[in-house]
């Protein structure tokens, strides 16, 4: 093999490239690239942990064909260090090595063969859906958040996504089990998607920052068999589908519609934010007590000391007091876009509703915490 390539392409490959090489994985080979010439003289880059993968064609100049694997850590620690001048790499006289030259820096390094590496997937021909980057990266935004990171937690690690054919819209779900997101999307009504799927949150972690990096306008999507496929101009995704089935989170929604408050979306942040200063945990409950004259953001207590914001709000109505996590509360805030928030209680014992006024797509739900009755002040 011998091509040259110049150093912002190649580094940018290699940034795709080394956030979905594993690490970790009892099979060291994981940890390298594949790095191979197909036909026409095209370059393509391949990685994978096996549930992950990332195909990238790359121009380059090429001199002779051939496929290698390479370290990807190390080989991506090298290229950030290089000047952004044209690299050469080229597998030398001594079989196992190869030289990469860029202007005066010289390295070498052991490669692998290419037959000891995953086979790279065949992507669909033609994609059954054409979707608008904006719109992935929109609903990536709103859900990802409320997924549970713990691998442990196998059925909520990850994305739900299911057809409404009778509604015209496609259901897109995450929970953590404390949280959750559902969102039922006209824009998706025409999605060609015939079984509900689950898409692992890592793999759609690394389909947002790609999104967000690459700056493409349309991506490729279609699932075949237990794969979710995503086409990006020059980049491809493939994603393995967790198996199984899906919690029945709809018997968590509250099936009786409760009072609604209406509250200015960033008065809302700005004050948890505040009485947030004063929590020695993250997972600190904030009271929630509605009354007459506004809303009272409470946190803390008299042994390591009380924080208290009043927020104005319409509410009429009984006294009424909820307590919710914080940090779940900005998160949500920060996915909702509409300047007002409503927010709908039923009681304490089920959890609040939360969503932008005017949108009847997207909602948010928080399961109530339980903290210490106290008196009013």
């Amino acid at each position: 093999m011998d091509i040259r390539i110049q150093q912002p392409v190649f580094l940018k490959v290699l940034n795709y490239l080394q956030s979905v090489s594993d690490k970790k994985s009892t099979m060291p080979v994981l940890s390298n690239f594949l790095m191979e010439i197909t036909d026409g003289k095209k370059l393509r880059f391949f990685s994978t942990d096996l549930n992950v993968g990332l195909v990238i064609d790359s121009k380059a100049q090429v001199e002779e064909p051939g496929a290698i694997l390479l370290p990807t850590k190390k080989l991506f620690s090298i290229v950030h260090e290089l000047p952004e001048k044209e690299i050469h790499i080229a597998t030398g006289d001594k079989e196992g090595w190869c030289n990469i030259t860029c202007e005066k820096s010289r390295f070498n390094l052991p490669y692998l063969e290419a037959n000891t590496f995953p086979k790279v997937p065949d992507f669909p021909e033609t994609f059954s859906n054409t979707l608008p980057s904006e719109v992935i990266l929109s609903i990536l935004e709103k859900t990802l958040f409320a997924a549970a990171n713990e691998e442990t937690r196998y059925n909520l690690n990850c994305i739900f996504m299911k057809r409404l054919p009778e509604e015209e819209a496609t259901r897109v779900v995450a929970t953590d089990g404390h949280r959750l997101v559902q969102m039922d999307l006209s824009v998706l009504k025409d999605l060609a998607l015939e079984d509900a799927i689950m898409i692992p949150k890592r793999g759609m972690m690394e389909l947002k920052r790609i999104l967000n990096d690459a700056k493409v306008s349309l991506v490729g999507f279609d699932v075949h068999e237990k794969n979710a496929y995503f086409r990006m101009e020059n980049v491809g995704m493939i994603i393995r589908l967790m198996e199984g089935d899906y919690p029945d989170y709809q018997q968590v929604i509250p099936k009786t519609r409760g009072r609604l408050i209406h509250i200015n979306r960033w008065d809302l942040i700005t004050g948890l934010r505040r009485v947030s200063r004063i929590a020695n945990d993250i997972d600190e409950g904030t009271r929630f007590a509605f009354r007459e004259d506004g809303l009272i953001l409470k946190m803390g207590d008299a042994d390591t000391g009380i924080a208290q914001e009043i927020i104005e709000t319409s509410y009429e109505g009984d006294p009424i007091t909820f307590a919710f996590n914080y940090k779940y509360c900005l998160d949500i805030l920060g996915a909702i876009e509409e300047e007002e928030v409503e927010i709908e209680l039923l009681d304490e014992d089920n959890p609040g509703i939360f969503r932008g006024k005017g949108n009847e797509e997207v909602f948010y739900l928080i399961m109530p915490m339980r903290v210490e009755e106290e008196e009013d002040e």
